[in-house]
């Protein structure tokens, strides 16, 4: 009964258990995912749920932030995982628009009360505050006023602000990946390349036509997704416009030559598919596009600043959002556009015409 049927699904079965590069991307890496983001981020116990700064002035010198972070650290529930660091406003300011804190604390002149500065939009600063003001409502309720709060309106310092120039960096990312790379294999797939390899075309030039309209694509997305921002959320670019345009070309480098080389040997569709999710997917977890990266244990920072999305995201933050120029973004700069012409170069060599 339905015989052809049952055939037809074992069919299925044997045609997706017979190429393992398919079982790797729909059963190990997603378990390898789970394990890398388990232990960066942490899964209780002590896990960093938010980074905070206390303002050293006059009225609150460093030996009162000290007692008063040791008594919070002392207080029930002080397994909240919240993190201190004593700065300058000027310093907590810039540490807030480069995500290394969700929010910074003042004490209110004359009394031991304090005042929470943050973006009430975001929702990890929110859940910071909330974690810290119950830590510190367990301790005495009924002598203790609560804290207040100050919605920071600061350019840089906005959750949008830092939310912007991640996405613009995931979505030079996304387009190269999936608008060369998934390009080149299906027209591997449709038998093209190997009609194109016999004409006297240079083989390098078919390539780079892909990345030069590809960037003029990304060019386009990128200014429609500027305007939009600028005009309804009023995010605005803070440093060196050069500056932007050049590692802007640079991230299209080297997002277009990692497509390029994946692309090199891939005949199969769902190989391809699982390949570009491969690299898309653990890069927007860990670079920082939704979150900041400095949650992550002191360890494992070192590593994820190593990665293409996180050098063209924060190069672009700290243009919006900082007013650097040039010298601040010279290195990434030079470092994208190395790796996209060392994987262009790479991909060449091994690159399947067939």
């Amino acid at each position: 009964m339905n015989r052809p049927f049952f055939n037809l699904v074992a069919l299925q079965f044997k045609e997706f258990f017979r190429e393992p590069e398919i079982i790797f991307w729909a059963f190990v890496l997603p378990i390898v995912l789970s394990w890398l983001l388990g232990v960066a981020i942490g899964s209780g116990g002590g896990a960093v749920s938010g980074k905070v700064a206390v303002i050293e002035s006059p009225e609150a010198p460093r030996v009162f932030w000290t007692s008063w972070i040791a008594r919070a650290q002392e207080l029930p529930g002080r397994d909240h995982g919240i993190g201190f660091t004593i700065l300058s406003r000027d310093e907590a300011i810039l540490a807030l628009k480069k995500g290394e804190i969700s929010l910074f604390i003042e004490r209110v002149p004359g009394s031991d009360a304090v005042r929470y500065f943050f973006d009430p939009r975001s929702g990890e600063a929110q859940m910071t505050y909330l974690t810290l003001e119950r830590t510190l409502d367990g301790a005495r309720p009924e002598a203790r006023t609560p804290g207040e709060t100050v919605a920071l309106k600061i350019q840089g310092t906005r959750y949008i602000d830092f939310l912007v120039p991640g996405l613009l960096a995931m979505d030079i990312m996304s387009s190269a990946l999936w608008g060369i790379g998934w390009a080149l294999i299906e027209i591997r797939i449709k038998k093209l390349l190997r009609r194109m390899s016999a004409t006297p075309m240079h083989k390098s030039m078919f390539l780079a036509s892909h990345f030069v309209t590809r960037l003029i694509v990304n060019a386009l997305e990128f200014v429609a997704l500027f305007l939009f921002v600028y005009f309804y959320f009023g995010v605005r670019i803070q440093g060196s416009v050069p500056a932007l345009v050049a590692i802007f070309i640079a991230g299209n480098m080297a997002f277009a030559g990692l497509a390029i080389l994946m692309s090199s040997r891939t005949a199969n569709p769902r190989v391809g598919n699982g390949l570009i999710n491969a690299i898309t997917f653990p890069m927007t977890l860990l670079s920082g596009v939704f979150f900041s990266y400095h949650h992550f244990p002191e360890w494992a920072i070192p590593i994820v600043r190593m990665l293409p999305l996180t050098m063209l995201a924060d190069s672009m933050r700290s243009i919006f959002n900082e007013g650097a120029g040039f010298a601040q973004v010279a290195l990434p700069a030079f470092v994208l556009a190395g790796l996209g012409a060392l994987f262009f170069f790479a991909g060449m060599k091994i690159y399947k015409w067939s």
